[in-house]
Order: C-alpha cells, then sequence, then structure tokens
C-alpha cells in the first residue's frame, strides 16, 4: 500500500470507540431439533434455481425491505459493511437498466466469454436477452464499496469488499428463496 492510503486509513482508527457492544446470544437447540432445522432449510434453499423468468406479480414493497436488511448482517471486513442495496420499481427505469445489461451481455457472449463457455450456457437455453428486467415488480442492484467516508469526508478503506459483498449477495438470494420468491 502507498503511505497516502495507509495515512488515510490511521485517522479513522479509534473513531468508533463508543460503539456499543451488543452481547451475542444463541438459542440452543436440542441434537433432534438441529437435524430437523436443518434438513428443512437444505430441502428449502434445494429448491433454489437460476431462473430466467419471473413473475410480474406485486410482493409488499416491505418483504423488499427486510430481504434487505436480512442480507445487511452479512459478515464483512472490519463490519465496514461495504455494500449498497438499490431498489427499482419505475419501470422506465428498469427499461434503461436492461437496455445497459443487455448491451453489456452482448458483448460478453460475443467477445468476453469465449466459445467454451457460450457453448455451455446452450444447454440452459439463456442469452443476453433479459425481458425479466422490465416484468419484475421490483429490481434490487447491489453495489460494492471500495472505500466509504469519513465524517470530514475522507477515505476510510473497505476490507474485503468484494467478498463481503458476495456473501451479502448470497444471504439475500438465500432470503428470498426463504420466502419463495423467484430470483436469478
Amino acid at each position: 500500500p502507498k503511505e497516502t492510503d495507509c495515512k488515510v486509513d490511521e485517522e479513522w482508527q479509534g473513531l468508533d470507540k463508543n460503539v456499543a457492544h451488543i452481547p451475542f446470544f444463541a438459542e440452543r437447540y436440542s441434537e433432534a431439533e438441529m437435524i430437523k432445522r436443518s434438513q428443512m432449510f437444505y430441502e428449502l434453499l434445494n429448491k433454489r434455481r437460476s431462473v430466467r423468468f419471473l413473475s410480474d406479480e406485486m410482493v409488499p414493497r416491505e418483504v423488499i425491505d427486510n430481504v434487505i436488511r436480512t442480507a445487511g448482517t452479512s459478515p464483512s471486513g472490519a463490519h465496514t459493511e461495504p455494500w449498497t442495496f438499490v431498489v427499482v420499481q419505475d419501470p422506465y427505469l428498469k427499461h434503461k437498466i436492461r437496455e445497459i445489461v443487455e448491451e453489456e451481455e452482448e458483448i460478453n457472449y460475443k467477445k468476453r466469454m469465449g466459445d467454451r463457455w457460450v457453448n455451455d450456457l446452450k444447454r440452459l437455453r439463456t442469452n443476453w436477452i433479459k425481458e425479466y428486467l422490465d416484468t419484475a415488480p421490483y429490481l434490487i442492484l447491489i453495489f460494492k464499496q471500495v472505500y466509504g467516508r469519513l465524517p470530514n469526508g475522507k477515505k476510510k478503506t473497505h476490507y474485503y469488499n468484494e467478498i463481503s459483498v458476495s456473501i451479502a449477495c448470497g444471504i439475500l438470494l438465500a432470503a428470498l428463496q426463504v420466502l419463495l420468491l423467484r430470483h436469478l
């Protein structure tokens, strides 16, 4: 790391000294209950599929907000929570997002992925056309933050931001599956 990067991070260390400690508590289940719960959770998540069509049926926005809150419980490097979740419901914005995604996906299919990858996808009957981005009631966009900002405007490093966001995405997908909402 550059010397200036270290200096930036040193300035925020200790700022959170007064953060309240939240004690950890976990209910302990019997062995039989643990087996039952783990089997049920496995069976539920094992039904998850990567679908390329979505229902246009509306769900309460509060459900989407709760799913995002659940994803926000994900572990992250130094508890920096380097993610931003954006919910899009506006049809015009969803269509503009679709256009951007399809343009990038077409480049992926034609230039970036290579023949082998494209051939492997043929059995899944997938391509760069993403009609479901127009019909889904909500799109949840997830962005990683490489840096955060301190109250004084200086940068604060978000450690392991990519893997932290990936884990949050996995938790988001699991939460959607628990609710049996279909997702990608």
